[in-house]
């Protein structure tokens, strides 16, 4: 029999973790990962703590390149798949080479979120997703003592929490988008604005942003509809959106994520996806559910990859856990930790 292939698109918590599982339970077998990012695995949940000065980057790392070595895995980092062909069983990089494989697992997580009526400033507002990221907000700290925060998801409170401990003066916009993937009510924005104003946060009443400017001093000037906040960087926090643009044409079912059954099977033989990336059915509630969180990537991904070598181990959520966001339901359990 030839030596089964399995391809693992991704590297961060699913992927890192269905790579791992699979090379522990197909010993034979050979385990690429693909991710375009460069370098092992990180824990993006501890980023703003990496920004803050409280953990070196080698301590961010769960993997580094060369362990992948060590476990008989395969990294092929900074590389980029760009079509994937269910029938064919085979993906298309974007070096135009083509790579096959028996089994695959789709892990590539999110990108940040950014609304539609703030993209005009996506040039004016930094994110937190990456390695990269974090350097260039370490960067423009050591540059100011002033943030505007704009979101309400979970690095952004973890994040206003490092910041403060730095020092920083801090501004937060919260509306109602701003908790996404908690159902929004005037119960919940009253409990996450107390609570960032007993931290010494100064938040901001405001319906939208009419406009964002940089001003010759290198500060970011921002008009709401009640008032004008100056501050030296303003970060974007909306969550994440999947990323599964490359995806569009390869025939697999897709409504926000790639969308699975609770195995995580695509319909497509030996095709899972998982993490952030996937939308999960759930049998109890006949509705798809995604999952946010490091905890749940890590267990999903680990889910996939036995479903991929024959076990029959379902994605669990809890309904208790679950919540209905502008018709998405999402496995959330994290915000009472800021």
């Amino acid at each position: 029999m030839a030596e089964q292939h399995f391809v693992v698109i991704g590297n961060g918590p699913a992927g890192n973790e269905a790579a791992l599982t699979l090379r522990h339970h197909a010993p034979e077998a050979r385990v690429t990962i693909i991710s375009r990012e460069w370098g092992g695995c990180y824990r993006p949940h501890l980023l703003p703590q990496f920004v803050a000065g409280k953990l070196t980057e080698e301590n961010l790392y769960v993997f580094s390149a060369a362990s992948y070595k060590d476990n008989r895995i395969k990294l092929r980092s900074g590389q980029e798949v760009v079509t994937v062909h269910p029938d064919k069983r085979e993906i298309i990089l974007d070096h135009k080479e083509i790579l096959p494989f028996d089994g695959l697992i789709i892990a590539v997580g999110g990108r940040p979120r950014i609304p539609e009526n703030l993209m005009v400033f996506g040039d004016l507002m930094l994110t937190l997703k990456t390695v990269q990221d974090a350097k260039i907000w370490i960067r423009k700290l050591n540059e100011t003592d002033t943030v505007l925060m704009i979101g309400g998801d979970l690095t952004s409170l973890s994040f206003t929490t490092q910041l403060m401990d730095m020092g920083k003066k801090i501004y937060f916009a919260l509306n109602e988008e701003a908790f996404w993937p908690l159902r929004f009510d005037r119960h919940l924005y009253e409990q996450i604005a107390g609570r960032l104003s007993l931290k010494g946060v100064e938040v901001l009443k405001y319906s939208r942003i009419k406009g964002m400017n940089r001003l010759t001093n290198g500060m970011v000037e921002v008009n709401t509809d009640h008032e004008k906040v100056r501050a030296g960087v303003v970060g974007a926090f909306f969550g994440l959106t999947p990323d599964i643009a490359f995806l569009a044409r390869s025939g697999l079912k897709i409504d926000r994520g790639i969308l699975v059954d609770e195995y995580l099977h695509t319909g497509f033989e030996g095709i899972y996806a998982t993490g952030d990336c996937a939308q999960i059915f759930h049998p109890d509630s006949r509705d798809y559910w995604v999952s946010i969180g490091h905890d749940n990537a890590v267990a999903l991904g680990r889910t996939a990859a036995l479903n991929l070598i024959g076990e029959r181990v379902k994605a669990e959520a809890a309904m208790a856990c679950i919540f209905d966001v502008q018709g998405v339901r999402v496995n959330s359990s994290w915000w009472m930790e800021f």
